[in-house]
């Protein structure tokens, strides 16, 4: 079996494959003042409630765009697992082609992403990020990243409006029931969930006049996807699993 990771900054989302099966995905709050012996105990007991034995691991793979962690996460699964894993970075084989000015820049996240989506989906496609920012990221017809676009994403921005305004408290993001709302918390929904859906299907039009060729595949992932993306007018398809499916395919290659 193979442990994939990634530490993110609100959450560390771990899954588990056996062979080409996810079997299940699991996420821990991230916290930077975690140990790694506190790591070891958090995924240990993760693995205990899945039914999963340490000793089945062939390997693990990370990705992480919080560098306070890595090292206490890494020590923390080899203390689980007895395996030392992959860090996405310098020396590690991606096969993806990055065209950005300073390629070192380009977070592992996105690149496990993008991987992912390169092995599924038709070139040239684009890739929403729905996370604790919102990316949306290039890949042309050869499969080259030609670059990306980041802004704060929904959660955070909620926490920015009801921290910064006294009488505005948060809100639990689903779909509004109507444009022109009437009280507070549907007015908050329609700004998040409408104002984001608006400024994705924006960039990708913007993005896809820039292209030398138009995107044949739209795939969006991230945790909240089921609330904005049946909003746009594009057709785009939904992929949870992106960055598992991708960290995967790299440990695979660095085998």
């Amino acid at each position: 079996m193979l442990l994939v990771i990634d530490a993110g900054n609100t959450n560390i989302t771990l899954g588990v494959y056996k062979s080409d099966e996810l079997l299940f995905v699991s996420r821990l709050a991230t916290d930077r003042t975690v140990t790694e012996d506190e790591f070891a105990i958090k995924i240990n007991s993760i693995f205990k409630l899945n039914g999963i034995e340490p000793n089945e691991f062939s390997g693990a793979i990370i990705s992480s765009v919080v560098p306070e962690i890595s090292r206490s996460l890494i020590k923390g699964v080899k203390i689980v697992t007895g395996k030392e894993p992959v860090l996405i970075g310098p020396g590690v084989k991606t096969g993806l082609n990055i065209k950005i000015d300073n390629p070192s820049e380009l977070g592992a996240d996105l690149c496990a992403t993008a991987v992912g989506a390169l092995n599924r989906y038709e070139l040239p496609l684009i890739i929403v990020d729905l996370g604790t920012a919102t990316k949306i990221s290039v890949l042309d017809e050869n499969g080259a990243f030609l670059g990306v676009s980041i802004a704060p994403g929904m959660l955070l921005s909620l926490d920015a409006l009801a921290s910064g305004a006294s009488q505005l408290s948060s809100i639990a993001l689903r779909s509004p029931k109507k444009t022109i709302a009437t009280n507070t918390t549907e007015s908050i929904r329609v700004g998040m969930v409408y104002g984001t859906a608006e400024m994705i299907d924006g960039i990708i039009d913007r993005m896809t006049e820039e292209m030398d060729v138009p995107p044949k595949t739209i795939v969006a992932t991230g945790g909240l996807c089921p609330a904005v993306i049946k909003h746009c007018r594009h057709s785009i398809l939904v992929n949870k699993d992106l960055l598992m499916e991708g960290l995967c395919d790299i440990y695979k290659k660095n085998q």
